[in-house]
């Protein structure tokens, strides 16, 4: 009897907590801090880990006559560059003590954001250095020249390659003298010469304000000490003084282009159109079909490129962004100089070819892998919180980064199908851009010989 009530009891204590394991999912709420400051909380309770990240609005790449490498060399002197009560250089030594990472960087032109992960037990600690770090940074002289000459000489290595060029001039094409080329490719001479600390002091001043466009907090922490953290991490920081202004008006209309440069080792093509943002929905299946149409080597273009061609080299497909609102499609690879007016047939009639049919095989093969990375997602507080940010900033509800698995098993043939006719472009409406030593090699293109001259071909 005793024996049999024992096990029982057992029986029953070990239902019960299995039912209160299965509650443990994570779940999502929009909360609002103490001091007033609007978040969305991931409620993560399998996790110690917590992780918090900020999206500050900002029109900086839009407006003439500042220096765009403010904000490169600024997000890393912020933290490096010492604050109030920290000498430069300190942070990452302290941070490594307390097992914390804090990372600022620019998302696409428009957001400066800000991630700082952390156990939950050095929380205060973490949380006092980044606010340090944001309200009253020191921005050392001798740590501005060493990020700023370690930043020019990283962008002139990569403006030194055909394919870097290659871009270039497709944003010459695109934007023109609109400022935001400059903030996408630096290329207007002196940029980072004539940086001087009193200008990233300016952008400081203007972008880390208590007023950030979203919040997301993620791990295990309730709403109460969430709200705690998220005022004391904006303590003492302006509101914001201005209204972000993000005026561009991009030119997609398609042209063929060829840049001339006689040293290049290589040709390379690509093609590039614009695509809707992603806040108008549609991003699973555009996953979906940019690996299929060049994603591997089992894609689309890849193989009609091997194929049709008998070439030694591939192709792919990537979806990039020049802001949040303006997302573009490129296709794009290395090609022999001989056949590159045939690789320009080849990959628009595949391309074509692949908008009427949408991808081959198995739709379910198709999602496994990204099934399998939104279950490991729940296992990453950090890779959560940074979807649901950007989430946030498209407009979407709190806690779509919990329901990604849903937001898959809802795309199907007819959602691939209608996406490509109705949002993706058509085979003519790409603009061209080869980059070659053979100035003949893409017969009826614009030639020119350097990136700028691509915005007056016509």
């Amino acid at each position: 009897g005793k024996f049999r009530m024992t096990r029982v009891l057992i029986l029953i204590v070990a239902l019960v907590s299995l039912a209160a394991c299965k509650e443990e999912r994570p779940t999502a709420s929009v909360e609002t801090a103490p001091g007033g400051t609007a978040y969305t909380l991931l409620h993560m309770p399998e996790h110690e880990d917590v992780t918090i990240h900020i999206a500050w609005p900002t029109d900086w790449a839009y407006r003439p006559e500042i220096n765009k490498a403010a904000p490169v060399v600024g997000t890393q002197l912020i933290l490096a560059g010492g604050a109030e009560g920290y000498p430069a250089g300190d942070v990452g030594e302290r941070f490594a003590d307390l097992n914390s990472e804090g990372n600022i960087y620019v998302a696409v032109n428009d957001h400066v954001i800000g991630e700082l992960t952390f156990e939950r037990d050095q929380m205060d600690e973490t949380i006092a250095v980044a606010n340090a770090h944001l309200r009253a940074p020191t921005l050392d002289p001798m740590w501005f020249d060493r990020i700023r000459n370690g930043a020019a000489a990283n962008i002139a290595e990569a403006q030194a390659q055909p394919a870097h060029a290659g871009f270039d001039a497709v944003r010459w094409a695109v934007f023109g003298t609109q400022p935001l080329r400059n903030a996408l490719s630096f290329d207007e001479p002196d940029t980072f010469e004539t940086l001087t600390r009193e200008i990233v002091a300016a952008w400081h001043a203007e972008t880390f304000t208590r007023n950030p466009e979203a919040i997301v907090v993620a791990g295990g922490i309730g709403a109460k000490d969430a709200g705690a953290m998220i005022d004391a991490l904006l303590e003492g920081l302006p509101g914001a003084t201005r209204s972000v202004a993000r005026e561009i008006s991009p030119d997609y209309t398609p042209r063929r282009i060829l840049l001339h440069l006689p040293e290049a080792q290589t040709t390379t093509l690509s093609f590039i159109a614009a695509l809707p943002p992603t806040r108008l929905g549609g991003e699973l299946e555009d996953v979906i079909l940019i690996h299929a149409l060049g994603g591997d080597d089992q894609s689309v273009l890849f193989e009609a490129v091997r194929t049709e061609l008998r070439a030694s080299y591939g192709f792919g497909a990537v979806m990039a962004n020049y802001t949040r609102d303006h997302r573009i499609l490129f296709l794009t690879g290395e090609v022999e100089t001989a056949k590159l007016a045939g690789v320009e047939r080849v990959v628009r009639e595949a391309y074509a070819a692949f908008r009427q049919s949408g991808p081959s095989g198995e739709l379910e093969a198709r999602k496994a892998p990204l099934a399998a990375s939104f279950k490991e997602l729940t296992d990453l507080v950090v890779g959560q919180a940074q979807f649901e940010l950007l989430s946030a900033l498209d407009g979407f509800d709190a806690g779509r980064s919990l329901r990604l698995t849903d937001e898959l098993n809802a795309v199907t043939q007819h959602t691939l199908a209608q996406r490509l006719s109705s949002d993706f472009p058509n085979a003519e409406d790409f603009i061209v851009i080869a980059v070659s030593p053979n100035a003949d090699a893409l017969p009826g293109a614009c030639v020119i010989r350097a990136p700028a001259e691509a915005a007056d071909c016509p």
